[in-house]
């Protein structure tokens, strides 16, 4: 990685059976530089070695040994790259390191672009027409232990629909920023909202709170849940609510805590869980597209997820959904209107950790020739 700029999406693998299995992504912090000894930070895993390079990454994302795909790097590449001494093989080109642009408020919005073009098709499914509902989907940020997990550092953004007159419609105003629960808890409630869908778990299936949502407790079981590994084997990259995961990693295990806590205030609101990237994923390959849409956090995965989302909100625009976290509350709002519609399907029990629903819409999708 000695040629790695800042900002650059690196895969983070171990091997078996002469395979690659990824195993986290991460984001290069730090141009790499020549150490004369290793950094004490990594000393333990790489041992005292002179004159190495090494590289800083941040936002490191667990995805669960996903097996390397044969269309990124073919099975006898992966065999030559293990039995070499090489530990990196660069999928794209290099390119100049950018100028670092001036620091972008999170609510700053994006101007209109023109969508990217999915393939021609159709969406055919009847929504009632006396129906007129709400419904708030919401991309929890991490909160503090302090406030027992009721207050965050980052406001979390919500996102409301509409369906009415036989229809979906964003609401109006639909995008709001809340820096605590209960300022959320007042915007579903201000909308009468029939659902509320969260980017988040509903529960987990060994890691267990302390009372009063203080600490994680350290002697929680390690089980993982069911609706994970049915999503992970359905090619969807999820960040695993296990016992390693919140005793290990600050911030997502504050936000795993988060999430369990909205999910367990006010009871008389139906609530249901989704995973975006997973929806996103569902909904791409229901309208043909093969493989991944491109990283949210790049220009073209943005414009690929306002693509899908306008497939099903004609009024959207990108000023509506100005980053890709405010993409993720609007589709986890997508996922809660097709709920209520009855176009999803769920994953996981009840018993070990609770349901993640995803949308179910092939049976409402149309081709161009097709009647």
């Amino acid at each position: 990685m000695s040629a790695a700029t800042t900002g650059q999406v690196v895969g983070i693998c171990t091997a078996e059976s002469g395979r690659l299995l990824l195993q986290a992504t991460a984001v290069v912090r730090e141009q790499p530089a020549s150490h004369s000894i290793t950094p004490n930070a990594v000393t333990g895993l790489y041992g005292e070695l002179a004159d190495r390079v090494f590289c800083k990454i941040e936002n490191v994302q667990l995805t669960g040994s996903i097996p390397v795909d044969e269309s990124i790097l073919s099975a006898e590449a992966q065999k030559d790259l293990l039995n070499g001494q090489a530990t990196v093989k660069r999928l794209t080109k290099a390119t100049k390191k950018p100028k670092r642009a001036a620091k972008q408020n999170p609510v700053s919005v994006a101007p209109d672009l023109e969508p990217i073009e999915l393939d021609s098709v159709e969406l055919q499914f009847a929504i009632p027409p006396d129906v007129d509902e709400f419904v708030v989907g919401l991309d929890p940020t991490a909160a503090t232990w302090e406030s027992a997990m009721t207050v965050g550092t980052k406001k979390m953004p919500s996102f409301a629909l509409r369906i009415k007159d036989g229809r979906l419609s964003v609401a109006e105003s639909p995008l709001a920023l809340h820096l605590t629960n209960n300022d959320f808890w007042q915007r579903v409630n201000d909308l009468k909202a029939s659902l509320t869908c969260i980017d988040g778990p509903c529960g987990t299936n060994g890691p267990r709170l302390l009372d009063a949502y203080s600490a994680w407790a350290d002697d929680g079981c390690h089980g993982t849940r069911d609706s994970e590994i049915q999503l992970y084997r359905e090619g969807v990259g999820l960040f695993w609510t296990s016992q390693n995961t919140v005793m290990n990693f600050k911030g997502p295990d504050r936000w795993i805590a988060r999430s369990l806590r909205l999910f367990s205030e006010s009871p008389t609101i139906e609530k249901i869980e989704t995973h975006p990237h997973g929806a996103f994923l569902f909904l791409w390959h229901s309208f043909g597209q093969e493989g991944k849409p491109p990283e949210k956090s790049k220009l073209a995965g943005q414009d690929a997820r306002f693509a899908i989302l306008k497939k099903f909100l004609p009024d959207l625009t990108r000023k509506m959904v100005p980053d890709h976290d405010a993409m993720d509350s609007a589709v986890a709002a997508l996922v809660a209107a097709l709920h209520r519609l009855g176009l999803t399907t769920s994953f996981g029990t009840m018993k070990n950790g609770g349901l993640i629903w995803m949308p179910n819409i092939s049976d409402q999708v149309r081709r161009n020739g097709e009647n």
